[in-house]
C-alpha cells in the first residue's frame, strides 16, 4: 500500500475511533498575532500579554483537586497561560502513568492515544479556563522523537501528522509548542561533551535532521484545528557547533506554520556542556533581541528562562535562583518579548515527597510549598507596567534611548517606548544613575514616576521636562535595586 494511503488510513482511524472530547473551545479562547506581528491579541483584538507558568507535568502528576489548588494560586497572581506537556518527559516513558494509572499512549504508539488519560487532560484544560487561564500544549517531550545520544524514538515522519491531526482536532485554540527541549538538528550530545573532556574530538559523529517530523506534526495540527493555529517549537538552550543556533525561527523561519518565535535562555550562567554553544541564563535578552530583529515579524518569547529555586546549571554546588533572578525577565520584555514565562523548579516537575523522585536540579520541596515563592507573585507587575500604558501594542524596544554603557548580565539596563511618542520606560536592575535621551517623547507635559516591579506601586516625582540627555537616579531601597522609570506625556491626543 502506498505511503500516503497508509498515512490517510492512520488519520482516519484516529479521528473516527476516538471518543469526542469533553473540551469545547470557546470562541474567545484563541490568541493570535497583533496586526504588526509583534505581540499577542485576543480573538477580539485586545492586547494579550503572555504571563505563563511552567507546568510541564501538570496533566501527568496532579489529581484534579491538586489542579484546582494550583490553578487558583496562579489565577490570583495574574497568570493567563500554563505550559504543559501532553506526553511527558519524566521517568521511563513507557512505564510512567498518570495518578490514575493511565498512560497517554498505548504501547508508546502515537496513533493509539489512551482515552482515559486524555479525558483527564480535557478536564484540566476546562478547569484552567474556568479561571481565565489558557493552556499552551506540548504534544510531546523531545525524548519521543529521539534520545540524548540520537537514537530515533516512537514519533517519526510517518506518524507525526496523524498524531498532530488528532491533537489539533481535540484541542483547537490551544497554542502548540510541537516538541519540547530538543532541536531538529541533533547528534550524540553526550559524545560531544565527553570528547571535549578527553581533550578533543576523537570520532566523527553522525548528525540527524528531524525537521520532517516537525513539519508533519505541524501539518497535522493545522489540519486538525481547521483554523489558524498558533504553533512554535521549544528549543534547548544549546546547539551544535557549526549548526543552527537554538531559536525557533533559526530552524523554521521560512515555514508558514511558525506563527510565534521562542528561545530558551536556560538555567546556566556558565557553559553547561563545553564546547557546545549555549545561551547564558543571565543574558536572556540576547536571544530575544535576535528574534525581534527578524525581517519576518512574529511575537517572540523566552520560553525557558532561569527558574526560581533551581541550582545554577542544575548543580547542587552552585547557588539557586531566587526572585531577584526572575525579575530580570523585565529586560527581555523591554527587549521586545511579547510576554514572559516563569518557572519554579519544584513546580515545573510537581514534586511530591514520598511519591515521586526529585529531579535534584534544586532544593527538593513540595510543589504545594513552592507555588508561594515570591517571584511568582511579582510576574503580574511586569505585565501591569506594560498593559497600563496607552496603546501597549505600539510598544517598541529602543536601546538608543540609553546613553553610554547599558551594562550586561544582571546589570543590563533596557529601554522601551511608545511608537507614537506617548511614553518611554527604562528598566534598571542596579542602584546606579543612568542617562537617557528623552527626545522620543512627543509634545505635552510629562508625568514622571518610579515603578516598583516587585510590588506594582508607583512613586510619582517632579521632573521639569527638557529635551536631550537627562540623568536619573533610582530611589534608595534596602530591599532591592530593580526600578522602572516611567515618563508619560499627558497632553497628546
Amino acid at each position: 500500500m502506498p505511503f500516503f494511503s497508509r498515512l490517510s488510513l492512520s488519520i482516519l482511524t484516529l479521528i473516527f475511533t476516538t471518543k469526542a472530547s469533553s473540551w469545547q473551545m470557546p470562541a474567545e479562547y484563541p490568541i493570535q498575532a497583533s496586526p504588526n506581528g509583534r505581540h499577542f491579541v485576543t480573538s477580539t483584538g485586545e492586547p494579550f500579554f503572555w504571563q505563563a507558568d511552567t507546568a510541564w507535568v501538570m496533566f501527568h502528576r496532579l489529581k484534579l483537586t491538586e489542579v484546582q489548588k494550583y490553578r487558583d494560586d496562579r489565577a490570583a497572581k495574574g497568570f493567563n497561560m500554563l505550559l504543559a506537556v501532553a506526553v511527558n518527559q519524566f521517568g521511563k516513558v513507557d512505564q510512567d502513568p498518570n495518578r490514575a494509572g493511565d498512560l497517554p499512549l498505548l504501547n508508546r504508539d502515537p496513533t493509539k492515544p489512551n482515552e482515559p488519560y486524555w479525558t483527564h487532560v480535557d478536564e484540566v484544560v476546562q478547569m484552567a479556563w474556568e479561571r481565565g487561564i489558557r493552556i499552551a500544549m506540548f504534544p510531546s517531550w523531545g525524548n519521543y522523537i529521539h534520545d540524548n545520544v540520537d537514537n530515533p524514538k516512537s514519533i517519526n515522519a510517518s506518524n507525526a501528522r496523524a498524531f498532530g491531526t488528532w491533537i489539533g482536532k481535540r484541542y483547537p485554540g490551544l497554542p502548540k509548542m510541537l516538541v519540547a527541549d530538543t532541536n531538529p538538528y541533533w547528534t550524540n550530545k553526550s559524545a560531544v561533551s565527553n570528547n571535549y573532556k578527553l581533550g578533543g574530538r576523537h570520532e566523527t559523529l553522525r548528525y540527524t535532521d528531524y525537521s520532517a517530523v516537525y513539519d508533519e506534526l505541524a501539518a497535522g495540527l493545522i489540519e486538525g484545528e481547521e483554523s489558524k493555529a498558533m504553533i512554535t517549537i521549544h528549543c534547548t538552550n544549546q546547539w551544535f557547533e557549526g549548526g543552527t543556533i537554538a531559536l525557533a525561527s533559526a530552524f523554521f523561519g521560512d515555514r508558514k506554520w511558525l506563527t510565534f518565535d521562542t528561545s530558551q535562555s536556560g538555567h546556566a550562567s556558565y557553559p553547561p556542556n563545553p564546547p557546545i554553544p549555549w545561551w547564558n541564563a543571565a543574558r536572556g535578552y540576547e536571544p530575544v533581541e535576535l528574534m525581534y530583529a527578524s525581517t519576518n515579524p512574529r511575537p517572540v518569547l523566552d520560553n525557558g528562562a532561569k527558574y526560581e529555586n533551581r541550582y545554577d546549571n542544575s548543580k547542587p554546588v552552585n547557588p539557586y535562583g531566587n526572585a531577584s533572578d526572575v525579575v530580570l525577565m523585565l529586560s527581555e520584555v523591554f527587549s521586545g518579548a511579547a510576554g514572559l514565562t516563569y518557572g519554579a523548579d519544584n513546580v515545573m516537575q510537581f514534586y511530591i515527597p514520598d511519591l515521586f523522585e526529585p529531579a535534584n536540579s534544586g532544593p527538593a520541596r513540595s510543589w504545594a510549598e513552592d507555588i508561594h515563592l515570591p517571584g511568582s507573585s511579582q510576574m503580574q507587575y511586569i505585565k501591569k507596567v506594560i498593559l497600563n500604558r496607552p496603546s501597549p501594542l505600539d510598544r517598541v524596544p529602543d536601546q538608543s534611548i540609553i546613553v553610554g554603557d547599558s551594562g550586561t548580565d544582571a546589570k543590563h539596563v533596557t529601554a522601551i517606548r511608545d511608537g507614537n511618542g506617548r511614553w518611554l520606560m527604562v528598566y534598571t536592575p542596579t542602584r546606579k544613575a543612568f542617562t537617557i535621551d528623552t527626545s522620543s517623547l512627543g509634545e505635552g507635559s510629562v508625568e514622571s514616576s518610579w515603578y516598583d516591579p516587585l510590588t506594582g506601586i508607583c512613586q510619582v516625582f517632579e521632573w521639569q521636562r527638557r529635551l536631550g540627555n537627562v540623568t536619573f537616579t533610582p530611589p534608595l531601597n534596602g530591599m532591592h535595586s530593580d526600578w522602572v522609570l516611567v515618563l508619560e506625556t499627558k497632553n497628546n491626543a
